[in-house]
């Protein structure tokens, strides 16, 4: 059946095969270009010719590779090359510096041309399509895909955490609780048989132990209310002098006990951008512990220091008293975790899991190194999240 076209298709098919391939790539949505296996430009589009910051004119006979930013010259050549010696298609993504200065995506695909017979290669074929907007949303999202990670990374730590805390504190209402209350009810349980049995007996001796238990559970109760507010509080960024911090808890550990006598070292600046409330708290407990645990050491010494580790600080607080076994060191920072007897050394152990929670809500990390009879070392960064 022969082939019947319209007036305007003869019109069209009458032009010169030249005119009619220029037309096309004017309406192709790219630049495109067209080389010789010299590998010379014989055929450009305006897009194209934008794209090199040079006239059509000008482009037609010299290499691409020649015109274009030295960026991107190298790799064009090398794929070029390649598609002269054997057919093939190749694709890349690359940055393609505009005439303007602006760096754009542009992803390239390059195809060897061969002749009518699909025999011998007679040129490269090429066309760049500009893909900058797509690569910046593929980075937002990245971006946010990555945020969103790292948000629930942080909240299933923080979960895991209370959890923790909840079974310790479960543990803690059936003991560390109860133990002190037995105690009050036991002691007023004598003097309310003493005094039916001798009204003038006021049992005046029971009372030291009642006091004694009812401030030991006061102090629980608060160290638990301190713990508990730890997450609820959300740090601003401020630049705090944690020396100042260290030297006022030294100085009210000294008021308390002023028979002892424990050498200190401390810093000049230790300069560091944290929340000072809660890293007061932190501190207190850390160099409170050193005190504590040094009571019983000769020539007790404790000092409190920084030092760079790549971009941050990482800060410590050591000392030379009782220290404990690293082979428990995984349940250190846990709420009423003790590696010590409450008649060797009392404390609730709240302290080191409320300095564990202080450090985690400014993203950093804390972690110990000790020995038994050889003091402890803790030290902790402070990288606050934004």
């Amino acid at each position: 059946m022969p082939f019947h076209c319209c007036n305007s298709m003869r019109n069209i098919c009458n032009k010169d095969p030249q005119t009619l391939l220029a037309a096309g790539l004017e309406s192709f949505p790219a630049a495109v270009w067209i080389t010789d296996t010299d590998g010379r430009l014989q055929q450009v589009s305006q897009s194209c010719a934008d794209l090199v910051g040079r006239p059509v004119a000008q482009c037609l006979g010299r290499k691409l590779e020649d015109i274009l930013p030295a960026s991107l010259a190298s790799t064009y050549a090398a794929r070029q090359q390649q598609l002269l010696a054997s057919p093939a298609r190749k694709r890349y993504e690359q940055i393609w510096p505009t005439p303007d200065g602006e760096p754009r995506w542009f992803e390239i695909h390059m195809s060897s041309l061969r002749d009518a017979q699909g025999g011998a290669i007679i040129g490269v074929s090429g066309y760049a399509q500009d893909i900058t907007q797509r690569i910046e949303q593929q980075e937002t999202a990245r971006r946010v895909q990555a945020e969103l990670e790292k948000r629930v990374d942080q909240r299933t730590r923080q979960l895991s955490l209370i959890n923790e805390e909840l079974e310790a504190f479960s543990y803690s209402v059936s003991h560390d609780l109860r133990a002190p209350l037995r105690q009050i009810t036991g002691f007023a349980e004598l003097m309310e048989n003493r005094q039916a049995r001798d009204p003038a007996d006021a049992c005046a001796k029971y009372l030291p132990y009642i006091l004694d238990n009812t401030r030991r559970m006061d102090r629980l109760v608060n160290d638990l209310l301190q713990l508990a507010r730890i997450d609820q509080h959300h740090p601003p960024r401020t630049e705090v002098d944690l020396a100042v911090l260290a030297r006022e808890a030294i100085d009210d550990l000294r008021a308390n006990e002023p028979q002892r006598d424990v050498a200190v070292a401390l810093p000049g600046a230790a300069p560091a951008c944290c929340d000072a409330g809660l890293i007061r708290i932190a501190l207190v407990n850390l160099l409170g512990n050193a005190w504590k645990f040094t009571s019983r050491t000769p020539q007790a010494r404790i000092e409190f220091g920084s030092f760079a580790r790549g971009a941050g600080m990482v800060y410590f607080v050591r000392d030379n008293g009782a220290g404990f076994d690293m082979r428990h060191a995984g349940r250190l920072f846990g709420a009423f975790q003790r590696f010590h007897r409450a008649s060797d050394f009392p404390g609730t152990g709240i302290g080191l899991a409320t300095v564990r929670r202080i450090v985690n809500r400014h993203g950093g990390q804390i972690w110990a190194e000790s020995a038994p009879g050889q003091g402890a070392t803790f030290y902790f960064t402070l990288e606050l999240l934004d």
